[in-house]
């Protein structure tokens, strides 16, 4: 492998900007060369290659300058994410220590205590039961034996009792500062997990940085027949911080030798287990890539059956009047589920492919989660069930039989697959669905992060999916032979025959599960107003999601009233429908050209309507998806084709195709939209995850970063606040105390620019 793809491929992604442009310079050199004058004038050509090497080696000063300062900066960062860890670590293991003594001393208590009751009953069983000898007319002696075992039972229920509460007590409080326990070791490990790569990525930027100097200076030396590349390599990249600084081997080591004694009890086989650094490019099992292409190979096998089926039997069916509106709500949105996840493996290749760091920006495991063939080969298996349900749903309606048990098989299957608790069929990240589901649906009590409200914007492509998991519930609740509450509701609003006849009920729920998913998105937009203070884009996005809500209004108000009219176009409430589904769709459309895409930056220079910085290889990707989610946005216009004119079963089928396209829309949209918050990241310079072991409240986060944007400090390139002396001098007080309790904050802001560390804290 040349050096050129080697670097390439082992690049950190977010650091791509700051890594030597080699390939740049090979050209530089290329075109000099073919350039050269051809005359025999040898000082001519002396002079032509000095002017080169002037030029060239101007260019390898300025990259060295620029590889040395985002070293530093880096080098800076790791010693106080080191200094932050071993802080936590220390703390936690004398926390440890203090409770092991705690839990030891208390023990001892209870053991005195113990003995000191023992003594106490011995005692008093002893003036109890040999008192004075029996005489003539005492008691018998198994009167006696139940008096002792009375009095037994007394003083253990008297005496015996509080120390029984006590150990009760301790045993619980054990428990819970156990659990408490567990929870802080695992999230130091998963710190120091990032950190080692963190570091293992810095590492490496030092050798790929190094190994490119050399390389670039020797083939200067080789083209133009000197030794000058070597000498400049050897005066000034030999002696570079970057390569002569052992700092970054040091903290490896420190960073496995603590996690092996502190972690995993000295179990260093374990330790560094843990602390694997995933390969660069992801490996595929080829089990799975046979697995893969098998459910494929089935699924084309059974479209045409599929295909076959209906064709044969349509007339049957429709002689029995079977009604087709309702295998297709009962199958449709599984489908449209099971194409999803297909769709999003298709992301994760393109993204892969691209230098699209999803499992960053998702802020999952990277040395254990799905791979694109894993997802590949998940919604191929699960789309083979898909086809078999139906196919069998089709054979049994044509022999009368109990067809409607295959869809309720089918999405029985889907749901037990995903809410299973067996640690099998990829338990980790099904766990990580569920997790982020809940927080969604929690949305106002949890902080948002991007997974949450990328997976609640996938959501709101699926809003039919809603709407038919009612019918699907009140259909087996109600109108199937076998529905357990058919008998008692023989009139059941799942199909009515007009839909001024469906029950208030039912309309309401209908309404309020058609705005459940941009509820969700509109309450976690004011969650990350309330986190950030920061009304633009929280609070602009959040009147987007609300738009949701006034066009559910309006249509209701349309179906509502539609009696009162003779066609939709006589209807007032049906032109506000439309001015309301039109501003919708405007604003739906802006947001996600220009703030989800980051599309149409003035600074976009030759990249035309686009951004300045693109990632996928050619332009004409980015103009078809611009085009297309524009078409496919106002496709709800095919709604207002003698859509009054028509049965009930072709408006099933205009939404059931509505329904594919939308889908396929989000598909193309989650390729721009995370190569969007890549180009943030590479920003930022951010390549791992940063896990924070102490809590830090986002408002004390907003509050510093607006104290950063101070006099004292470095100013902010959006903000600029002027204020008098004192009270800046206030916030930079104020500021320093919040940096002493979370010292991490230094890698997170990045502004505050009056930490130096001296010599010994960096020892």
């Amino acid at each position: 492998m040349k050096f050129a793809e080697r670097l390439a491929a082992h690049i950190t992604p977010e650091w791509n900007s700051q890594y030597i442009k080699y390939d740049e310079m090979k050209e530089f050199l290329y075109q000099y060369e073919q350039s050269a004058p051809v005359q025999d004038d040898e000082h001519l050509l002396q002079r032509y290659f000095a002017r080169a090497d002037e030029i060239f080696f101007q260019f390898c000063d300025k990259e060295l300058i620029k590889i040395n300062t985002f070293f530093a900066e880096k080098l800076a960062e790791a010693q106080r994410k080191f200094e932050s860890l071993k802080s936590e670590l220390k703390e936690n293991s004398n926390l440890m220590n203090r409770k092991k003594d705690r839990f030891r001393s208390s023990k001892l208590t209870l053991i005195e205590e113990d003995d000191e009751d023992d003594e106490s009953k011995a005692k008093l069983l002893g003036d109890t039961t040999l008192g004075t000898p029996q005489t003539v007319g005492s008691p018998s002696r198994a009167s006696m034996r139940n008096r002792k075992q009375s009095v037994i039972s007394n003083v253990l229920n008297n005496t015996g009792a509080q120390t029984i509460t006590q150990r009760l007590i301790e045993k619980n409080r054990e428990r819970q500062l156990k659990n408490k326990q567990f929870r802080k070791e695992h999230d130091l490990k998963l710190a120091f997990s990032e950190f080692y790569l963190s570091l293992i990525l810095l590492q490496n930027y030092q050798t790929l940085n190094f190994t490119g100097f050399r390389k670039i200076l020797k083939k200067h030396d080789k083209i133009f027949k000197t030794d000058r590349g070597s000498e400049w390599h050897k005066a000034y990249v030999e002696t570079a911080p970057f390569y002569t600084t052992k700092k970054v081997d040091t903290f490896i080591n420190d960073v496995v030798n603590l996690f092996t004694q502190y972690l995993e009890n000295g179990d260093r086989e374990r330790a560094m287990k843990r602390l694997r650094v995933p390969p660069f490019e992801e490996k595929q099992s080829p089990w799975t890539t046979f697995r893969l292409g098998l459910h494929i190979g089935m699924i084309l096998v059974l479209i045409p059956v599929v295909l076959m089926l209906i064709f044969f039997t349509y007339a049957t069916f429709h002689e029995l009047s079977f009604n087709w509106k309702i295998a297709i709500k009962l199958y449709r949105s599984p489908l449209f589920i099971i194409m999803h996840i297909f769709f999003i493996g298709i992301n994760s290749y393109g993204w892969s492919r691209s230098g699209v760091n999803h499992v960053l920006i998702f802020e999952i495991d990277p040395r254990n989660h799905l791979t694109y063939q894993q997802l590949l080969e998940m919604g191929s298996f699960l789309g083979t069930f898909w086809f078999v349900s139906l196919i069998m749903f089709i054979i049994s309606a044509y022999y009368n039989l109990d067809y409607y048990i295959f869809p309720l098989a089918l999405v029985v299957f889907l749901t037990v697959f995903l809410i299973n608790p067996i640690p099998r069929f990829q338990f980790s990240s099904r766990a990580w669905v569920m997790n982020t589901l809940w927080k969604i649906l929690a949305a106002p009590f949890y902080p948002v992060a991007f997974a949450h409200f990328w997976l609640a914007d996938q959501l709101t492509s699926f809003e039919f999916l809603f709407i038919d998991i009612q019918f699907f519930i009140c259909w087996f609740l109600f109108q199937a032979q076998w529905a357990p509450l058919k008998n008692f509701f023989p009139d059941s609003p799942c199909i009515p025959s007009n839909n001024r006849d469906l029950s208030i009920t039912f309309n309401l729920i209908s309404l309020f599960l058609m705005c459940l998913p941009s509820l969700l998105r509109f309450l976690q937009c004011l969650r990350r107003f309330k986190d950030t203070s920061h009304a633009f884009p929280h609070l602009a996005n959040a009147l987007k999601y609300a738009t949701t809500f006034f066009d559910v209004a309006a249509l209701s108000l349309k179906y509502h009233f539609s009696y009162m009219y003779k066609s939709d176009w006589e209807s007032p409430f049906f032109y506000i429908w439309l001015i309301v589904k039109f501003i919708a769709t405007c604003y739906k459309l802006v947001w996600d050209l220009k703030m989800d895409w980051g599309f149409f930056d003035k600074n976009a220079g030759e990249n035309k309507f686009l951004r300045e910085v693109i990632v996928y290889s050619s332009k004409n990707y980015y103009y078809f998806a611009i085009v297309q989610n524009v078409l496919l946005r106002f496709l709800w216009l095919v709604r207002l084709y003698d859509i009054g004119l028509r049965g009930e079963t072709y408006k099933d089928l205009v939404t059931t195709m509505l329904g594919f396209l939308e889908v396929f829309r989000r598909f193309i949209w989650n390729f721009f939209r995370l190569e969007n918050e890549h180009l943030n990241n590479c920003g930022q310079f951010r390549a791992v995850r940063d896990i924070s072991i102490s809590p830090i409240q986002m408002t004390d986060l907003s509050v510093i970063e607006k104290m950063m944007d101070d006099e004292d400090g470095l100013v902010n390139r959006q903000h600029t606040l002027n204020m008098n002396s004192k009270q800046n001098n206030n916030n930079l007080t104020i500021t320093k105390r919040f940096i002493n309790k979370h010292p991490n904050l230094m890698s997170i802001t990045r502004r505050f620019n009056t930490f130096n560390p001296t010599e010994k804290e960096l020892e």
